[in-house]
């Protein structure tokens, strides 16, 4: 169970970054007003694709994500690498300038607020997956109730909810497609029993529907989609006790999910820097990398994201089912060849 709960909170750790739970992110993919029913849609293909690519992980085996591409794709995994880089630091570099726009509202001394923070994740990813699972445990379930309180107070529920358009479905699958790609740095290293893959997958399903439903009830009942954080920006007009607590949650959220993108862009660097310069050569990346701006790469850089995500996804569904195939066509060689011996 404690194994379950921890793998449960990495995944939504992962998800919750500063553009989830800053509202920032389901404002982009899906405009002004958001059928609800996108929800649930998104909650299945979180499920579905957690569970994917932990069986991948425990199908190939590798130290780490590069080794299990190496496994997955043969010669092509140098590509598949190149953009798994570029996913991760695109999204630390996100993580470390929201922190600097976000904290600069209260005290305007950034670079400060990123330097610390990727100081501090630096060192967590550096003791390896365990510290990505204990530091999500203890983190996770603070963010979901400060994401809870903030939208709780000023949750909207028209009579009318906007219905489901048709580019809401390909939205969707680009916006869970460009979740999993940061995810799958660490999934596919995740080496559990298939129940306890399931569990996990379906607990942080469930609480990313959940999660995600209330915020887009709250943004509909806002007019803050063109906010960099619509979420906090929601809060500061609300009460000032409300709008701090949304700040420690989107700050927290931006922390988790800066620790999974650092690891797997320090995993990447390893094999050719070793794990402690690679983790500095990664935050010293991130951080030259975040002068871009979080609203920029939340903007245009996640959607592209977000395109490589599916590819990537129809890639290792057809690399996952290819040792299935070659196990059955040998099997039917061997039959064929006894078969031939009996004649």
């Amino acid at each position: 169970m404690k194994k379950t709960f921890s793998l449960a909170m990495l995944i939504v750790g992962t998800i919750i970054g500063a553009g989830f739970a800053s509202g920032k992110e389901i404002s982009t993919f899906f405009g002004d007003k958001i059928s609800p029913i996108i929800a649930p849609i998104v909650g299945v293909g979180i499920f579905v694709l957690c569970y994917l690519f932990c069986t991948i992980g425990r199908t190939f085996k590798g130290k780490d994500f590069g080794e299990v591409n190496q496994k997955m794709f043969g010669k092509a995994h140098v590509m598949i690498d190149i953009i798994l880089l570029l996913n991760s630091l695109i999204v630390l570099s996100g993580m470390l300038s929201g922190m600097d726009s976000l904290l600069d509202t209260i005290l305007p001394i950034s670079p400060a607020y990123s330097i610390i923070s990727g100081a501090l994740c630096a060192v967590i990813v550096a003791k390896g997956l365990s510290g990505l699972l204990k530091g999500n445990s203890f983190i996770v379930p603070f963010i979901i109730l400060f994401i809870v309180l903030v939208c709780g107070f000023n949750i909207s529920s028209p009579i009318e909810a906007p219905c489901l358009t048709p580019p809401d479905l390909p939205y969707s699958a680009l916006y869970i497609c460009m979740n999993i790609m940061l995810a799958s740095t660490v999934l596919t290293t995740v080496d559990e029993k298939p129940k306890t893959v399931f569990w996990a997958s379906a607990i942080a399903a469930v609480i990313m529907t959940a999660l995600m439903l209330i915020i887009i009830l709250t943004l509909n009942g806002s007019n803050t989609s063109g906010s960099d954080m619509p979420l906090v920006s929601i809060a500061s007009g609300t009460d000032k006790a409300l709008y701090y607590v949304a700040v420690g949650a989107v700050a927290t959220s931006i922390f988790t999910t800066m620790m999974t993108a650092m690891n797997g862009l320090s995993s990447w660097l390893a094999p050719l820097t070793g794990k402690k310069f690679a983790v500095i050569a990664s935050l010293l990346l991130g951080l030259t990398v975040g002068n871009f701006g979080f609203a920029n790469v939340v903007a245009y850089l996640y959607p592209i994201i977000g395109l490589f995500g599916f590819i990537y996804v129809i890639a290792s569904v057809i690399a996952l089912k290819r040792p299935s195939f070659e196990k059955l066509l040998d099997k039917r060689n061997r039959k064929v060849h006894n078969g031939g011996k009996k004649a």
